[in-house]
């Protein structure tokens, strides 16, 4: 008995001591991966600034959305967004909070005059395409933003779901160094890449002044959160529609761009929904694809695919329903999930195919002159022929 005994508590010895010889393994793995992740996590948000052409993209894309917008919409700004608009009621009694906040109630209050908001629209135009090159970018966002989101506040029945995402990403880009690529401010700071002076001259030349890890933090910070919230807009868009019958059966696609309101080419519509299977396909492949659009961001082949999925979707919106400036501003948001390696490749490419057709231009042009020349240049005249002495 005593033996049956000892027995027993050499095996619970043994058990208790394999479970905590497991437990302290596990622990230690577990700890181990996590401080792996986190340097992998402080190296990916310290070492460099990550997404830069593809914020490049975004940001020219962005300033040629607004442009397009304020210019597609001037011929009509009086009515839509000036005096004109008080059908809509919103000039007196706003719907949107933005519209009784400062200072975007200064361009709710300039709405009231022709002239007012005819200048509201010209600025607008300026500071995008400020924006939009790149000059003085992190000043010129300030009025951008500020006239953006009043002009938008003015009239809600004309937004729609692109305006908020972009005045959201709008906070999230301003802590990122959207103009180090392809912009003037790139320019200007790699001429003065070798001056010094005071901070306040370095700034204005768009020099490092903070440290480059704590730039690099927040640049990647904002990168982040804007990858995170364009995710959670494709996964819970594809949520959504998911529970929608028009979704489910497969014939969500067809309905918008038939309708009058929406369908304006009609004989495009009836083209791009003239087969049935295809239609389906397309419904149903845009609901997967947004549904688990945060993960094919997590393998390169899966994320290639996915872009290319809502860049046809995008583009079949702007075309297919009349709507190219909520189609651009996403089209130009998602240009972040792009590697800068790919970028540069396509730089690489349009540079080469450029100065080719600009090589060939010269030739032809050299061809030319040289034919011009030869039909222009007089043929040499004949030499007179000796006369002949006279015989004395």
């Amino acid at each position: 008995m005593t033996n049956q005994t000892l027995d027993k508590d050499r095996r619970a010895a043994t058990l208790f001591e394999g479970v905590c010889s497991l437990l302290a393994q596990t622990t230690s793995n577990v700890s181990r991966s996590l401080r792996h992740v986190l340097e992998l996590s402080e190296g990916w948000l310290v070492d460099s600034k990550k997404a830069l052409y593809g914020l490049a993209v975004a940001r020219i894309l962005l300033g040629a959305m607004i442009i397009g917008f304020a210019l597609s919409n001037f011929s009509t700004i009086r009515y839509t967004f000036g005096p004109g608009a008080a059908w809509t009621g919103q000039l007196l009694y706003p719907t949107s909070s933005f519209a009784t906040i400062f200072p975007f109630n200064i361009v709710n209050a300039a709405a009231h005059t022709d002239w007012g908001i005819t200048l509201v629209t010209c600025g607008l135009i300026v500071c995008a395409f400020f924006f939009m090159i790149g000059y003085r970018t992190r000043i010129i966002m300030i009025p951008l933003f500020v006239l953006w989101v009043g002009f938008m506040s003015i009239n809600t029945y004309v937004q729609d779901q692109s305006d908020n995402l972009t005045r959201m990403s709008f906070i999230y880009l301003f802590f990122t160094a959207l103009s180090d690529r392809w912009s003037l401010d790139a320019r200007r700071r790699e001429k003065f890449a070798n001056h010094n002076g005071a901070k306040a001259k370095q700034l204005w030349r768009f020099q490092q002044v903070l440290p480059a890890p704590f730039t690099n933090l927040l640049h990647n910070l904002a990168v982040a959160i804007l990858i995170c919230q364009l995710c959670f807009v494709y996964a819970s868009g594809g949520l959504f529609k998911a529970g929608g019958a028009p979704w489910q059966n497969g014939t969500a696609v067809y309905d918008p761009i038939q309708t009058e309101r929406f369908g304006t080419w009609p004989v495009l519509s009836d083209l791009a929904t003239a087969w049935g299977p295809g239609v389906a396909i397309a419904t149903i492949g845009t609901v997967l694809v947004q549904a688990t659009f945060p993960f094919l961001m997590l393998n390169r082949f899966t994320r290639i695919f996915a872009i290319i999925v809502i860049l046809f979707f995008h583009i079949g919106i702007g075309i297919l329903m009349g709507l190219p400036w909520f189609s651009l501003s996403m089209v130009a948001l998602d240009a972040i999930f792009i590697r800068d390696r790919s970028w540069k490749k396509v730089a690489m490419l349009v540079r080469t195919a450029f100065k080719r057709e600009l090589q060939n231009h010269h030739a032809v042009n050299e061809e030319t002159l040289m034919e011009q020349s030869s039909y222009s240049t007089p043929a040499p005249a004949p030499a007179p022929e000796p006369v002949p002495e006279l015989v004395r």
